[in-house]
C-alpha cells in the first residue's frame, strides 16, 4: 500500500512538473537588425539599426517596450506600449521617448505639457481574420509633438494594408499609409498628404534546424520625393 501511495504521489508531482514545464511563458524577447529605420515612410538615423524588444501578452493584452539604436549612435529611441485586442479591432497607447547621447540628462521623468521630450499617440487597428486586409488610424495627443507656432499639432496618421500569404512564412504586403493634417510626418507644410507607399516581402532562411526570419522592403515617400530600400533580420526568443 505505501508503494501504491507512493508511486500515486510521484506520477501526480511528475505531472505537475511536466505542466510546469510546457506552460507557455507570457513574456518575449526579440530582436531586429535593418539596414535603414524606416518608420510610416519617414527616415531616422545614418547607419543600421538595431530594435530590441521585451513583451508581455495574456489574453488580449499585450505591453511591450523597444528601443531603436543605430549602430553609429545617430539615432535612439525607446518606447513603451499597451495594447488591447477585442476580435478584429486593437486600441492602443505608446509612449515615445528619445534619450540624448551617455552622460547627458534627458530628463525621463518630466511630463508637463509644454517641456516633455516624451511623445503620447493613441490607435486604432483593424486586422479581419476572414480577409487579407489592414487598417489603422492614430495621432499624437500629448507632449512633444508641437507645430510651428508652439502648439499641440495633433499629428494624425491612417494607413490601410493588403498581405497574401504564399506561405506561414512568406509574405508579400503592400501598404499605402497618409498624414491626415499638417503634422510631422509632412513637417506641418500642408495638410493631407500620401507619405508612405511601402512594398514588403517576408520570408525565412533555412539554417538547419532554425528558420532565420527575414525581410525585404521598398518603400516611397511622395510628400518628400524619396525612396528607399531596406533589408532586416530577426531573432525571435
Amino acid at each position: 500500500m505505501k508503494k501504491i501511495f507512493l508511486f500515486l504521489f510521484l506520477f501526480i508531482g511528475l505531472q505537475g512538473f511536466s505542466q510546469e514545464v510546457h506552460k507557455t511563458s507570457p513574456f518575449s524577447a526579440s530582436a531586429e537588425l535593418t539596414s535603414k529605420y524606416l518608420w510610416r515612410g519617414q527616415e531616422y538615423g545614418e547607419a543600421p539599426t538595431v530594435f530590441p524588444t521585451l513583451g508581455f501578452a495574456t489574453g488580449g493584452l499585450s505591453v511591450y517596450a523597444t528601443g531603436a539604436y543605430t549602430i553609429d549612435n545617430s539615432w535612439r529611441e525607446t518606447d513603451l506600449g499597451v495594447g488591447y485586442t477585442i476580435g478584429d479591432f486593437s486600441v492602443g497607447i505608446v509612449d515615445y521617448f528619445y534619450p540624448t547621447p551617455t552622460g547627458n540628462s534627458d530628463k525621463l521623468f518630466n511630463f508637463k505639457k509644454d517641456e516633455t521630450g516624451h511623445l503620447f499617440e493613441g490607435s486604432l487597428s483593424y486586422a479581419p481574420s476572414a480577409l487579407p486586409i489592414t487598417a489603422m488610424v492614430s495621432t499624437f495627443f500629448y507632449g512633444a509633438d508641437k507645430n510651428m507656432e508652439g502648439e499641440q499639432a495633433w499629428s494624425a496618421y491612417a494607413e490601410i494594408g493588403y498581405h497574401y500569404d504564399f506561405s506561414e512564412t512568406n509574405i508579400l504586403s503592400l501598404a499605402l499609409g497618409a498624414s491626415l493634417n499638417k503634422s510631422l510626418y509632412n513637417n506641418f507644410e500642408t495638410g493631407f498628404s500620401v507619405v508612405n507607399i511601402a512594398l514588403k516581402y517576408q520570408t525565412a532562411i533555412p539554417m538547419g534546424d532554425y528558420n532565420l526570419p527575414v525581410s525585404a522592403q521598398y518603400v516611397i515617400n511622395p510628400q518628400k520625393e524619396k525612396s528607399y530600400l531596406s533589408f532586416s533580420v530577426y531573432l525571435n526568443i
